[in-house]
């Protein structure tokens, strides 16, 4: 077992078995490839204290891709050869779906996985290290009415586990960050400042611990000016104004102006440079998402151009919505072109 991390850490990694991650387009009974490992609900946080939602799930890519591989033993974490780079990945739903989880990142991490088990470290191919996508405590949803958590909950949490990542020497290196619909969100908020939420430097959990900074963020599809949407929804989105109302006071409450506070398009200051030295932000979305407007990206895009102190590549998603992660192709294939460029 590798050192970093302390005792709790570990007994909670070692608290989820690996279990095998087959390719699907294999055929033959049997004879299904072994493209990875993967454990799923991982605590973040201590056991005993974590609840249900404080939970990440891992992939690993397969060094041994026989159907019959043997299975890591659960405390264990093997390296991938050549190190590599980690992508994390946040989940979207409007900060309060519970239908939409870690889970929802399984189609793009079969794809990495497939794509990375076919890469070697002597190839001009990226060479993934892992995957990781993680969970967070939700808002109220009328079909999950028990949900309470509100800001700062959310990005506290993906703070959290961004530092128990760390503290087992995950995120050591050059990783990326990426995000969907208010994943994106989130992602950007864990490059700012922890003192903009009102939260302490050191990530607020008993096992306290320095948050990383990824080299990369990527927002699929991200909402990134709540109070802008509310009060003047772009031509063919008007109808969404009072579902765009429900969730973000769910997430954030009434006051407009905490809103513009949280979000990463209006919020006060020169919050890039809380980052790191000229970061890279890649903006992906679809002029076909009838959920999220294409005038978030542009009033991304302007602001981070505004601030100059980050690179910013805008690429396109295609379909609606949430197509970009039921499917998983593009993203996958947007992920791997990023990471082929660190």
């Amino acid at each position: 077992m590798p050192t970093p991390g302390s005792s709790a850490d570990w007994a909670a990694w070692a608290s989820v078995p690996w279990t095998r991650q087959t390719d699907d387009d294999s055929t033959g009974a049997g004879t299904a490839a072994t493209i990875g490992w993967r454990k799923t609900g991982v605590p973040y946080l201590p056991l005993g204290t974590a609840g249900a939602q404080q939970t990440l799930d891992l992939w690993l890519p397969a060094a041994d891709t026989s159907p019959n591989a043997p299975l890591p033993a659960a405390d264990s974490l093997p390296r991938r050869p050549g190190g590599g780079t980690w992508i994390v990945f946040i989940h979207g739903g409007a900060w309060r779906d519970p239908l939409i989880t870690a889970s929802s990142f399984t189609p793009a991490a079969t794809n990495l996985l497939r794509r990375a088990t076919t890469t070697t470290t002597t190839t001009t191919e990226p060479n993934i290290a892992g995957l990781v996508s993680l969970n967070y405590r939700l808002s109220p949803h009328p079909a999950a009415p028990s949900q309470t958590a509100r800001h700062p909950d959310h990005i506290a949490d993906v703070l959290a586990a961004l530092a128990f990542l760390r503290r087992l020497d995950i995120l050591a290196a050059g990783w990326i960050l990426a995000g969907h619909s208010c994943g994106a969100t989130l992602a950007l908020q864990a490059v700012m400042s922890p003192a903009r939420w009102g939260l302490p430097v050191s990530v607020p959990v008993p096992l306290p611990g320095p948050v990383p900074k990824p080299a990369v963020v990527v927002g699929f599809s991200g909402l990134y000016d709540l109070a802008g949407f509310v009060a003047r929804p772009p031509a063919g989105y008007a109808h969404l104004r009072e579902a765009y109302r429900a969730f973000t006071a769910g997430a954030f409450g009434p006051d407009e102006a905490v809103w513009r506070a949280v979000c990463p398009a209006t919020c006060e200051g020169r919050w890039v440079r809380e980052w790191r030295a000229r970061g890279m932000v890649v903006l992906v979305q679809s002029r076909q998402d009838t959920l999220v407007p294409y005038q978030q990206l542009e009033a991304m895009r302007a602001r981070l151009e505004g601030e100059e102190a980050a690179e910013v590549r805008v690429m396109e998603a295609g379909g609606d919505h949430d197509e970009i992660w039921q499917e998983g192709g593009r993203m996958a294939e947007v992920l791997w072109e990023v990471a082929g460029d660190l």
